[in-house]
């Protein structure tokens, strides 16, 4: 080898470890990572900007502008407590930076830390007192806070020092509306124009402004005037659109909403405007048919098949949306929409455990979702669990105190509990949709609960003035009227109604219902032939003619039509329970308690199917310790109930506990004094326990009730003794 190659490789090699030193300088690469994570944000790439500030954050966890950037990303991924950290470490670390000092204001606001808020925002002010935007924060504060005044003032003086700030125009505005200054809140906006002639959202503010003064010619004067600055932005369109709705101009709307797809293709407010519409106005089919047009046209949009899944599921045309949802989920199995979709497919399918798992997951994945939350309330009260529905429904209003249905359901459930809490909610939810049925028939429960039962039916006549065909008011107002002796006012009412509507199936077996509660079963048993023809899925028509059947005697046929019951909905535990009652009367213990065990399966929590099954494993064969936990569960959920009390005595009384059982009998003969089984129950403890003279009454009681009660010869049998026994 020549000596003169020496020094080229030298060279080399010294290149070489140059590039080395500049790849591994951590100043250097920290900034790379940090100038790339910009570049991302800008571009809108968000999940890709936080990787890379946070390289910055690895290599130099004091880098205040890598904190900075990582807080405001966060923010626009919707992730406020991950901003906090950032902007607070970023605020700690460059105290000079007003960015970061003032969006930490604003959370600091969002979290009500309002004196902490304005402490941050007076050091920006005291170091530079021309920052319009601090005084603009201040002034949020003083909203948030109740103090207009304070305000009004910070937000005019924002205003002086800079006059370009569309939205404290609005802010402004705002206040003075709060204030009930109206024409001080209009020349607020008109000022807005003047400082801003070509600014789109100063124009939409004082339309957005003369719309809530119900001045809607003017409203739409300055919503086109708006769309003349920018013909392709949405949001005058879409403002424009709804105020031809409010006017009842739904064809202008329709094609208003129509045409914006074409003007803004690319805007998802703009292209999903026209489905929306046709869901506000009730046009579900054409929604439907609109959100799959759409679906196809921009498949990448997971809102928009949203929509056109949640669509098809509230048309009933679940087999349809099945498999959508799981193309959904097949892609991001934590997708907590697509996780709603299936809990409420599963719900309509009577799969309560699988729609509750769905659900919680939904929950999981979204902890801010008030509909996961309502729906998961939904999937509880189905499957009995009523305190966790109560908390899930309490959730979704606390997420969103608007939503109706979460407060009419959470009122349906305070009925019996608190009929006043069930009133005010109902009443809510009201005011909110005026319209809404299960509010309405929420009312009309607490009502009649309260033993109002004038006002009860008053509620019920107005929601059917709403919606004369209501199934459930009609089937509210029928049991009412039967208690009060006036069935055959509601079986006029009825009949009156399919005189119009002759093909309603719900009517029909209305009308069947009306008949048997006067005793007429040809009639019964004719509507409810005609519900039948009509819909064969008709709910609770063969247990109606189940009871046809008992009624006339004929108890095989009964039996039959209970069993066509189960097939026709094999998830309704009453059916089950009432074929299970005749196997009781019937002696035939073994099938009642396999019908029994069904129906827990399907409603695991209802005490009344816990006392009877802990009752036949009591006396005709099962765990001795498994009755008594079935009996205690009973006991817990119905604490006045004599059922409860007698189930768990007797429970107690087969363990040789007596004086336990003792507590518990007396409770039930003391409220049922008539109950022959009770008094039988209470007249054995007795014996067990040596009272002869209580037992010789019990027993007694038992059969001068009912001389022909199930177990009367077992009480003749203990009389005998008690009679034969030495004094």
């Amino acid at each position: 080898m020549k000596l003169s190659a020496f020094p080229k490789l030298a060279g080399l090699v010294l290149g070489i470890g140059l590039l080395a030193a500049c790849s591994s300088d951590p100043n250097r690469q920290k900034i790379k990572h940090l100038n790339l994570g910009e570049k991302y944000s800008k571009s809108g790439k968000y999940r890709e900007a936080v990787i890379e500030f946070r390289n910055a954050l690895d290599i130099d966890p004091r880098l205040a502008d890598a904190h900075y950037q990582l807080g405001r990303v966060y923010l626009i991924l919707n992730n406020p407590e991950s901003a906090f950290r950032e902007l607070q470490s970023a605020a700690t670390l460059d105290p000079a930076n007003s960015g970061a000092q003032l969006q930490l204001a604003s959370l600091l606001i969002a979290r009500h830390q309002y004196a902490e808020a304005q402490a941050v925002v007076q050091k920006v002010i005291d170091r530079d007192p021309s920052n319009s935007r601090a005084h603009s924060i201040l002034g949020q504060k003083h909203v948030v806070a109740g103090d207009l005044p304070k305000a009004l003032a910070e937000f005019q003086k924002a205003i002086e020092l800079n006059p370009r700030q569309v939205e404290i125009y609005s802010a402004l505005g705002a206040v003075y509306l709060a204030q009930g200054e109206a024409s001080s809140a209009e020349a607020v906006y008109k000022n807005a124009i003047a400082a801003n002639p070509k600014s789109l959202d100063a124009r939409v503010s004082l339309g957005q402004f003369y719309f809530s003064q119900g001045k809607m010619a003017a409203a739409e004067t300055e919503m086109r005037a708006a769309c003349d600055i920018d013909p392709h932005a949405s949001v005058p369109w879409l403002l424009l659109g709804r105020l031809y709705l409010v006017a009842g101009k739904r064809a202008d709307a329709e094609k208003l909403y129509a045409a914006l797809k074409t003007r803004a293709p690319d805007d998802p407010n703009a292209y999903q405007a026209l489905g929306l519409f046709y869901l506000s106005i009730g046009l579900r089919e054409k929604a439907a048919a609109e959100f799959q047009s759409v679906a196809a046209a921009k498949p990448k949009d997971t809102t928009v098949k949203g929509q056109w899944i949640e669509t098809l599921i509230d048309l009933g045309r679940i087999q349809e949306a099945a498999p959508l949802v799981q193309e959904v989920l097949k892609t991001n199995p934590a997708d907590p929409p697509a996780l709603v979709s299936q809990g409420r497919i599963l719900l309509s399918e009577g799969k309560n455990s699988e729609a509750m798992a769905a659900l919680q997951k939904a929950v999981n994945a979204d902890q801010n979702s008030a509909k996961a939350y309502y729906y998961l309330g939904g999937a509880q009260k189905s499957a009995g669990l009523l305190d966790l529905a109560k908390a899930s429904f309490t959730r979704a209003l606390a997420l969103q105190p608007q939503m109706s249905e979460a407060a009419a359901a959470l009122a349906g459930l305070n009925v019996k509990g608190d009929p006043d809490e069930a009133l005010r909610l109902a009443g809510n939810a009201l005011q909110t949709d005026a319209g809404l049925p299960s509010a309405y028939l929420a009312r009309a429960r607490a009502l009649l609960a309260k033993g109002d039962t004038r006002q009860g039916e008053a509620v019920l006549q107005e929601m059917l003035r709403h919606d004369p065909a209501s199934l459930p008011a009609l089937g509210m107002l029928l049991n009412l009227y039967t208690r009060q002796g006036k069935a055959q006012e509601a079986v006029r009412q009825i009949s009156g109604l399919l005189q119009r509507d002759s093909r309603n199936a719900g009517l029909h077996f209305l009308l069947a219902l009306g008949y048997f509660n006067l005793k007429d079963l040809d009639k019964s048993e004719a509507g409810v032939r005609q519900a039948l023809a009509l819909d064969p899925k008709t709910p609770q028509a063969y247990t109606l003619l189940a009871n046809i059947d008992f009624a006339r005697g004929s108890v095989e046929k009964a039996k039959n039509d209970l069993r066509t019951a189960i097939a026709a909905s094999p998830r309704n535990p009453s059916n089950y329970m009432a074929l299970a009652n005749q196997y009781e009367k019937e002696s035939n213990w073994e099938e009642a308690k396999r019908l029994f065990e069904k129906s827990r399966e399907l409603d695991p929590a209802s005490p009344y199917i816990a006392a009877e099954l802990a009752f036949l494993y009591l006396e005709h064969g099962g765990d001795v310790n498994v009755a008594v936990s079935l009996a205690q569960a009973a006991k817990q959920a119905m604490p006045r109930s004599p059922v409860a009390a007698d189930a768990l005595g007797w429970a107690y009384y087969k363990l040789g506990s007596i004086e336990p059982a003792l507590t518990q009998l007396k409770q039930a003969a003391q409220q049922s004094p008539d109950n022959a089984m009770y008094q039988y129950h209470l007249g054995m403890a007795y014996v067990a326990a040596r009272r002869t003279d209580l037992a010789r009454k019990s027993l007694q009681t038992a059969l001068k009730s009912d001389p022909a009660f199930l177990d009367a010869a077992n009480a003749r049998t203990a009389l005998d003794r008690l009679a034969a026994a030495p004094l």
